[in-house]
């Protein structure tokens, strides 16, 4: 089936309905990212592609690239080509205590704890439900719905591997009712650090769906390693 469309210039042309449908649908979807993310179309990258971890489930929606607490957040709309839209709070934006001079501001706090920045990939733990009701844990690249292999890296791989290595990854999110961020490094995975060990990864924090994060010592690893702590202050 086809819709007769008259174009600007008075010619008639053809629209298929279904290309129609999913026209409609996208513009549906994108008002649907920007009310639940609060944020205009320029910050949002739309995505659709298939959960390698759950047996290729496609997956549609946009993906927050504001550099705030939004940074690599999804705005899932439809799963399983089913509407069902949610937020997915990721690995937040995450602004240092000084300035460009190097003067350091500190917000008002009771305690500061300081962890090593490790350099490597950031790897974000969360679950997205399907529209009949059940949910899917997944893993996420900071600015990707999903782990992938490309030109930058094996990081689908290397994550398998370790998540072989941690069986009790998985059980982290559920366990801790928060996303779970993590960092993939080591020489398998080079950045700016050459790295002793092969390849590692590491806790850094919790998100709560409050876009909150959660500090390693408020959550149970289950022996999953953790950035280290190098110290602490107290007020």
């Amino acid at each position: 089936m086809v819709d007769a469309q008259l174009g600007h210039d008075g010619t008639t042309f053809m629209i298929p309905q279904d290309s129609k449908r999913m026209t409609e649908e996208t513009g549906e979807d994108l008002a649907t990212a920007k009310r639940i993310l609060g944020l205009e179309e320029k910050w949002l990258q739309p995505f659709q592609a298939r959960d390698p971890f759950n047996d290729g489930l496609e997956v549609e929606g946009f993906l927050s690239i504001r550099p705030d607490h939004r940074y690599g957040a999804l705005a899932i709309t439809r799963v399983a080509g089913r509407p069902v839209p949610q937020v997915i709070a990721a690995t937040p934006k995450l602004h240092y205590p000084f300035d460009k001079v190097g003067t350091f501001r500190f917000p008002p706090v009771a305690k500061l704890s300081f962890y090593e920045k490790l350099d490597g990939t950031n790897v974000l733990a969360y679950r997205y439900r399907a529209a009949e009701g059940r949910s899917y844990l997944s893993y996420k690249l900071r600015l990707a719905p999903f782990l992938r292999n490309g030109k930058w890296g094996e990081f689908l791989d290397l994550w398998r591997e370790l998540l072989a290595r941690h069986p009790s990854i998985p059980q982290l999110v559920d366990l801790n009712r928060c996303h779970m961020s993590f960092e993939m490094y080591g020489s398998r995975n080079t950045h700016l650090i050459e790295y002793e060990v092969g390849l590692e990864a590491a806790a850094l924090f919790g998100v709560d769906a409050a876009f909150r994060v959660v500090p390693i010592y408020r959550l149970d690893l289950r022996g999953v390693p953790a950035a280290p702590c190098l110290g602490e202050l107290s007020a």
